[in-house]
């Protein structure tokens, strides 16, 4: 099964997705080629400073390529822009967080009682560096939210998983972050601090959900 990993800026890498088998980046800021739909085993989209509305062309490419993912029924897993993009391709609608933008290390709480969530801790503290939110359709399930945005992470369907937030982040990946995009952090409501920010390190709690997750998907590959 091979794994295809989109990643937008070369600041925001796999982190530790790098660890995956048999995986090929397919990296948009250089030469890209996107796969057959058909030699697709999990596709994984990453965050990136662009916003799903931005005119580029490479992000019009990108777009069509996950929808016919999508449709072809391959799992797909997507990290903040890349949930953003899923969920436009999904009939969601992005758009700005109606109360800011939420950045640092802040908890977000399981928001499903189904019972496929049960692995799933009710609460964790996870990066986030986002603005904009999303809707979704009936089709999918949230099953993370956090005090001021609502979907943080869902399902769609069986095989589609979408988080808004850094699961994927060590601390080499944070530092890159901070430094690329410090500009970022405008001194909002939830924006942290860079000092706040770098003081924390990725717990071992979240790497291990993510590494469900994956495992998750994987079956459906």
């Amino acid at each position: 099964m091979k794994i295809y990993i989109i990643q937008h800026v070369p600041f925001e890498s796999p982190g530790i997705l790098e660890q995956l088998p048999n995986y090929e980046l397919i990296k948009m800021y250089e030469s890209f080629t996107f796969p057959r739909i058909e030699d697709v085993g999990l596709l994984i989209v990453m965050g990136g400073p662009m916003g799903v509305h931005d005119s580029i062309d490479w992000l019009r490419q990108e777009k069509d390529f996950i929808r016919h993912v999508i449709e072809q029924d391959k799992p797909v897993l997507g990290i903040c822009l890349g949930a953003q993009l899923i969920a436009e391709a999904i009939g969601g609608e992005v758009m700005p967080n109606a109360e800011g933008k939420e950045v640092g290390w802040w908890p977000i709480h399981k928001s499903s009682d189904d019972a496929m969530f049960d692995f799933l801790p009710d609460t964790l503290e996870v990066l986030h560096w986002h603005g904009d939110t999303f809707t979704l359709p009936e089709a999918a399930t949230t099953f993370y939210s956090s005090a001021i945005c609502k979907n943080q992470a869902f399902l769609y369907k069986h095989n589609v998983i979408g988080l808004q937030f850094h699961f994927e982040t060590t601390n080499e990946s944070l530092r890159s972050l901070v430094a690329a995009d410090e500009d970022y952090l405008d001194g909002g409501a939830y924006v942290q601090k860079k000092e706040e920010i770098l003081a924390k390190s990725p717990s071992e709690q979240n790497a291990a959900v993510l590494s469900r997750l994956v495992d998750y998907l994987i079956k459906y590959a």
